[in-house]
């Protein structure tokens, strides 16, 4: 065999001279596996990042369902306060009211809208309301008379009367007791005597004690 024939053959440059595949002539390629793996990355995040909005919206939904329904409560609960205080104590009534108010201001526009309060009060006079007014005046109960206070006896308007006499003179009783002379004293007497005689008994004082000493309400 001749030289020509064993010796290796020379490798491929570039137009640089450097090797092909190596140095920069053809771009390394990247495995079909990896590809697919990436590819199904991003199709799993995309679905995800897709259901997480779809329960976003619904929580939402959710949320503004229940905050139209706690205004809805709290609305009703004032309405019934204020029927309540003005009386109406049956539920169909006050149902009745807040049916009518509703359907009433439901085409309003919402700044022209009446308060409760307002329409309820403007609405006395319509004879498909007044009707509960008028049996609502009807079933108020009528004032009650406060009761007399009660009528003291003889004995203790006597008795009173003399205390009050004693009191507005503390000299009084301080003597020796006058023997009793049998002259009865009402209570109407020993008040017009206490009267002339600024708020005392006068000379008479001895015998008015003697007389209740013997009727046993003084000792």
């Amino acid at each position: 065999m001749s030289e020509e024939n064993n010796s290796a053959p020379a490798p491929e440059t570039t137009t640089n001279g450097a090797p092909k595949g190596r140095q920069g002539g053809e771009a390394v390629s990247v495995p079909s596996f990896r590809l697919r793996e990436e590819s199904d990355r991003r199709r799993s995040a995309e679905t995800r990042a897709q259901q997480l909005e779809t329960q976003l919206v619904a929580l939402q939904g959710e949320y503004e369902k229940t905050k139209s329904g706690l205004g809805q409560i709290q609305n009703q609960h004032a309405q019934d306060m204020h029927l309540i205080g003005l009386g109406f104590q049956a539920n169909s009534v006050r149902r009745f009211f807040r049916r009518e108010y509703s359907d009433s201001v439901a085409e309003m526009q919402a700044d022209q809208r009446p308060t409760f309060d307002q329409w309820l009060e403007a609405s006395k006079a319509d004879p498909l309301y007044s009707v509960h007014f008028e049996r609502l005046n009807v079933s108020q109960p009528a004032a009650t008379e406060p009761e007399p206070a009660p009528v003291q006896n003889q004995s203790d308007s006597l008795l009173a009367s003399l205390r009050e006499a004693l009191n507005a003179n503390p000299n009084a009783g301080a003597t020796q007791p006058a023997a009793h002379t049998g002259r009865q004293y009402s209570g109407d007497e020993i008040a017009s005597i206490r009267g002339k005689q600024g708020g005392g008994l006068g000379a008479q004082k001895d015998s008015i004690l003697a007389t209740l000493r013997a009727e046993g309400l003084i000792k």
